[in-house]
């Protein structure tokens, strides 16, 4: 579904990703492991159009997307949850789950409606939304709630929520136990496995290597700006040099 050939990313003279290639095939959870500053961030932020490849390529599903617009990039149906969740913190729950429908509806206002009153009177969209409600009740609860006054975990629900509003067929997530507590990382780890065995391609960064490797298919370990290891998941876990220096206590 996802591949990278040869990607770098710089940000002036400084070079975060080296010539880095890796694949994610269709129905898997892939995660990237490595240490602070190893470049994962800005390789994510390159796959999802958020900064711009210095050379390489990344296509999805045989579709050449390196250089392409961010909001072009989740039409084609790849959502991006970036590490601190990067919700609308001003807005309702319901205002940040809806914005992330947009992809699906025109742009076109009629009349005096707002957008959201929009989004709620078509009928795919409130499925969507109903989906979500579903698999996060709480979000349910606090629809009229500003989003920055949720907890940690509840607004990486509603960042999950939202991502889910696109439709995408495949999902990118940044760290997302950062900050929360061991229980909460747990039930963020197993809602990634059910979404990919609700038929969601996953890539995952995670702090929490061991965590991120026992529900991944496969591994990528980044060190400097450059990939260093790969293998199946079940062989990363069983590599010495990985065992060493990234896989500590597990909160899973």
């Amino acid at each position: 579904m996802l591949k990278v050939e040869k990607a770098s990313v710089a940000y002036g003279q400084v070079t975060a990703v080296r010539d880095v290639s890796l694949s994610v095939n269709d129905g898997e959870i892939v995660t990237i492991i490595g240490a602070n500053g190893a470049g994962k961030t800005s390789l994510l932020n390159a796959i999802s159009g958020v900064v711009p490849l210095k050379s390489g390529d990344i296509r999805l599903d045989d579709k050449k997307i390196s250089r392409m617009p961010s909001h072009k990039i989740v039409k084609l149906g790849l959502a991006y949850i970036p590490e601190g969740r990067q919700i609308f913190g001003a807005m309702s729950v319901k205002d940040n789950l809806t914005m992330g429908a947009y992809v699906q509806c025109s742009r076109k206002r009629l009349g005096s409606l707002s957008y959201s009153g929009w989004f709620m009177k078509r009928q795919d969209v409130r499925a969507d939304l109903d989906t979500v409600y579903k698999m996060f009740p709480i979000l349910k609860e606090r629809l009229k709630q500003k989003a920055g006054s949720l907890s940690g975990g509840e607004q990486q629900m509603l960042a999950i929520g939202r991502a889910l509003m696109s439709s995408p067929k495949m999902i990118i997530l940044d760290e997302p136990s950062l900050g929360l507590a061991p229980n909460l990382v747990r039930e963020i780890l197993k809602l990634i496995v059910r979404l990919r065995d609700e038929g969601i391609t996953i890539l995952l960064v995670e702090q929490d290597a061991n965590a991120a490797l026992k529900i991944a298919d496969r591994g990528y370990v980044m060190e400097r700006g450059q990939i260093t290891i790969e293998g199946t998941a079940k062989d990363l876990l069983g590599n010495d040099r990985v065992r060493q220096a990234y896989l500590g206590k597990s909160v899973a």
